[in-house]
């Protein structure tokens, strides 16, 4: 018995640590946020201070959590607006099938998704950190050359299935391309000079919500893990949906 007694805080550590149904575990850990690289245009130094919100680049710990595999889907959000009543999206007449992205929603509409199915929205800092699959320094989900065949972006038909495109490092699907992701954080430009070291969760108020990942109308440069962009929270468009995370035990 003492012997089955010592392996036991690493039976429940294990448990506890198993992924709910269709999330992955992005363990703890330090990572490097932000543009690691410069562009041609630094040289010259005449590149717009707007496109300078990428820097600099910084470490980050975050603690254990998990992120949903694919972007919520059409099947997924359906269940939600059965179950809530929510009014559904404009394009729900002609709503592409199960397996495509949600799209047309507001950044309220996917945290009441989230927070309904016991989860929540990602930081930024968690966003970043599960996109670069556990790789440091590197442009995209699986490198540093935009790649076609990995990503569904400079489209003009709208996004995809999800998960048609070879998942990252921490086999987490579409993470550039296809739809871009509301985030939980206020967006604040120069963020980066002043975010905590651990856990950062953004700013504490602002106009407009941070969204990644780019999405299938963007060029390369937008798909990228350490580019951010901005909305306004009540913004709902064809290219803009999200995923869920859950905190880990």
């Amino acid at each position: 018995m003492p012997r089955l007694l010592a392996f036991l805080p690493l039976v429940v550590c294990l448990w506890a640590q198993t992924p709910p149904e269709g999330m992955v575990l992005v363990p703890a850990g330090e990572f490097l946020m932000g543009r690691t690289k410069l562009t041609p245009d630094d040289k010259t130094k005449m590149r717009p201070i707007v496109l300078l919100d990428d820097r600099p680049d910084h470490k980050v710990w975050l603690d254990a959590f998990f992120i949903d595999k694919t972007e919520v889907t059409q099947g997924q959000y359906a269940k939600f607006l059965a179950a809530t009543g929510r009014k559904p999206p404009y394009h729900w007449s002609r709503r592409p099938a199960d397996d495509y992205p949600i799209y047309n929603v507001d950044w309220e509409d996917a945290r009441a998704y989230c927070a309904w199915a016991g989860k929540r929205l990602p930081s930024e800092a968690e966003w970043e950190r599960a996109a670069r699959g556990g790789q440091e320094g590197r442009d995209y989900p699986w490198g540093d050359k935009a790649d076609s065949k990995m990503a569904r972006y400079n489209v003009e038909t709208g996004p995809g299935a999800v998960a048609q495109y070879p998942p990252n490092g921490f086999g987490i699907s579409d993470m550039a391309g296809s739809v871009s992701e509301w985030t939980a954080d206020w967006f604040e430009r120069e963020y980066y000079r002043s975010s905590p070291a651990k856990n950062p969760a953004g700013p504490e108020a602002g106009e407009y919500k941070a969204i990644r990942g780019g999405g299938w109308p963007d060029s390369a440069e937008r798909i990228t893990v350490f580019f951010r962009n901005w909305v306004r929270p009540n913004q709902k468009t064809p290219n803009l949906g999200f995923r869920c995370v859950k905190d880990g035990r």
